[in-house]
């Protein structure tokens, strides 16, 4: 089990005076009049290592917290993306958000915006404070002091790529709110508030322990895979007040600071894939920190399952489970498309674990969803069934966010590598294909292999038809057929149902030309099959842009539903064009998929959200995102 990060702030951050009074950092002055709840003062702390830890765990805290990673910004603004959505095609609660039709008043946004800035502060007091305390000039205790400190540093640059990433241009304010300062600040642009990011994280490495830490809390190598990822945002395109996307002249320099990080990551040799892709979410699920593989996640506990400082993760991203079944419920809003699920070669172990295609009822039975409510298929790396049993609370968990793996750095450091050669050289091929290798069997890897695609899915099916394999010029492979149809418990009647999907049992060998792929039996009809020989790795001699291409396809397989599909585009500048692609996608599909993002995204406008309308109501200053 994982040693969990307590976060110690009822009574210090309560009181530190105007701490979090403020309505973000923009609030009117008079709010400043309220009185402190505690019997802290700010001026009076900081003067224990115990009280700097105190503080420092307070700023871990504001992440910790459903209005920023245990709902809002790691799973409801990534939706929706071409490669998930939050279900129903309602735009007048949440689902709005999510479906690009949002205005500046909406709570949400108000939320997380006043929670990443109390964040800020929260960070800012401390790093003011520390240096300020009488211990910091004892050369036995600056070691630990500035262990906190670099945290702080960390975490007040992680939060400014939090709202700049939402938000664009944000006001940037870097010293603890007192009474009497001046809250009405413009926006600062997106450039200035990543110079600002990059400069906290650099300095939080260099006062950082090395090694790793046993619990939630950042280490230097997690520090320097995050500084790796901002510097991808900030060198790729972002949506200026001007309404247009751009990216800096200079882009290549910041795929340099992501290229230089990964790279020390990789040669210090502290992380590595867990051998077990599915395990890696086992133990996430059951709340054990993997050592190797994660590198920053955000800590969720409450003893009694509660909505302080828990998650939604395994509730809202998972297979719809009934209230009453001995699993717990999930509302399970977050689904993803049948057509995602079919960019995973046969053989790839992430699949079945990444995309989960049932339901489970109220007496505990798995059902195959029928072929024509595929658009039900769910993220399956926090199933249920992974957790532990009884859940303490319906709606909420302990499910950890993990914001950083290992496997994204692989992935980061061969997008960098293939930007800066202007194509990809063995650096970028290597880390790709760690990632790859994982994916599949030892005994499959880095061979050619057979890969099966359901066409048709047919009527009619009360048992699995036989998946017949000729030709190609090979022997051995075999493969089987997944179907729909579900039993009543009460009669035992079998309702028919359609072909879902088609595993591979063997690959077989020899293999030099697509084989045949026939269908028969299981008393139904219409349901067709082809195959392709596919690459396990990613092949040799590929240009920029189509390994690229391979990198974009990389991240979505193996980051899916992890809160990044959706600003990945962003940066690439190709959300729009996407989701319009995708929407099209799912309507060749199936005439009524219900998907409307591609209708309702409009370039220059959604790649952000707007500034909370309550803030520009305190601060005049805060000039509107362009579009709303």
């Amino acid at each position: 089990m994982k040693t969990k990060l307590t976060y110690h702030t009822t009574g210090l951050f309560k009181c530190l005076t105007v701490v979090v009074m403020l309505i973000g950092f923009t609030a009117c002055k008079k709010t400043l009049t309220e009185e402190p709840k505690s019997v802290f003062d700010a001026d009076k702390f900081f003067n224990t290592t115990d009280e700097a830890n105190l503080a420092t765990l307070g700023v871990y805290e504001s992440m910790s917290n459903g209005n920023t990673l245990g709902f809002y910004s790691s799973i409801l603004y990534e939706n929706d993306n071409d490669i998930a959505q939050v279900r129903d095609l309602l735009t007048t609660d949440f689902r709005g958000i999510a479906h690009y039709v949002i205005t500046a008043e909406a709570v949400y946004m108000q939320s997380t915006w006043q929670t990443y800035y109390e964040g800020v502060n929260r960070a800012n007091l401390v790093i003011e404070r520390i240096p300020q305390m009488t211990l910091y000039n004892d050369n036995t205790q600056r070691k630990t002091l500035n262990r906190y400190l670099g945290e702080a540093k960390f975490l007040r640059g992680f939060y400014y790529a939090e709202l700049v990433r939402l938000f664009g241009g944000v006001p940037l304010k870097l010293t603890p709110t007192k009474d009497g300062d001046e809250l009405r600040l413009p926006k600062n642009t997106t450039a200035e508030i990543y110079t600002q990011v990059i400069k906290d994280m650099t300095e939080a490495i260099d006062l950082l322990p090395d090694g790793k830490t046993a619990d939630e809390r950042i280490s230097k190598m997690g520090a320097k895979g995050m500084l790796a990822r901002v510097a991808l945002f900030a060198g790729g395109y972002a949506l200026q007040q001007n309404g247009q996307m751009e990216r800096p002249a200079n882009y290549k320099d910041y795929y340099a600071i992501a290229q230089k990080q990964t790279k020390d990551i990789m040669d210090a040799g502290l992380y590595s894939l867990n051998p077990s892709f599915e395990q890696f979410f086992r133990n996430q699920c059951q709340l054990k920190i993997d050592p190797f593989e994660s590198m920053f996640e955000v800590a969720f506990y409450n003893l009694s399952g509660g909505t302080p400082n828990s998650s939604v993760i395994g509730q809202w991203n998972a297979p719809l489970s009934a209230a009453i079944s001995t699993y717990g419920r999930t509302n399970s809003y977050v689904k993803t498309t049948p057509l995602f699920r079919n960019m995973y070669t046969s053989g790839d172990l992430r699949r079945d674990v990444s995309v989960a295609t049932y339901q489970i009822n109220a007496t505990g039975q798995f059902l195959e969803y029928a072929a024509a409510a595929d658009n039900n298929f769910s993220p399956g790396k926090w199933r249920r069934e992974y957790q532990a049993l009884p859940p303490k609370d319906l709606n909420n968990t302990d499910i950890n966010y993990v914001v950083l793996r290992y496997a994204d750095v692989l992935l980061m450091r061969a997008e960098a590598e293939n930007e800066l050669n202007e194509g990809p050289n063995a650096e970028a091929y290597n880390a790709i294909n760690l990632v790859r290798k994982r994916a599949f069997p030892a005994d499959v890897f880095g061979k050619k292999i057979i890969n099966i695609k359901l066409g048709a899915q047919g009527t009619g099916y009360t048992t699995p038809p036989t998946v017949t394999i000729t030709g190609g010029g090979g022997t051995g492979a075999t493969a089987t057929a997944i179907i729909s149809a579900t039993t009543n418990l009460a009669t035992g009647a079998v309702t028919a149902g359609a072909v879902v999907g088609i595993k591979v049992t063997n690959f077989g060998s020899g293999y030099t030309s697509a084989p045949t792929i026939t269908i028969t039996g299981g008393a139904g009809t219409g349901a067709t099959a082809t195959a392709e020989i596919t690459d396990t790795q990613i092949p040799a001699g590929l240009n920029k842009a189509d390994f690229f291409t391979a990198v974009k396809n990389e991240r979505a397989l193996e980051l899916c539903f992890e809160g990044l599909r959706k600003y990945d585009l962003m940066r690439w500048n190709i959300l729009g064009s996407t989701l319009r692609a995708t929407e099209a996608a799912l309507k060749t599909y199936r005439a009524n998929y219900p998907y409307i993002a591609g209708t309702n995204f409009k370039d220059g406008k959604n790649e952000l959200y707007p500034i909370p309308q309550r803030e520009r109501d305190y601060n005049p200053k805060l000039v509107q995102n362009p579009g709303y």
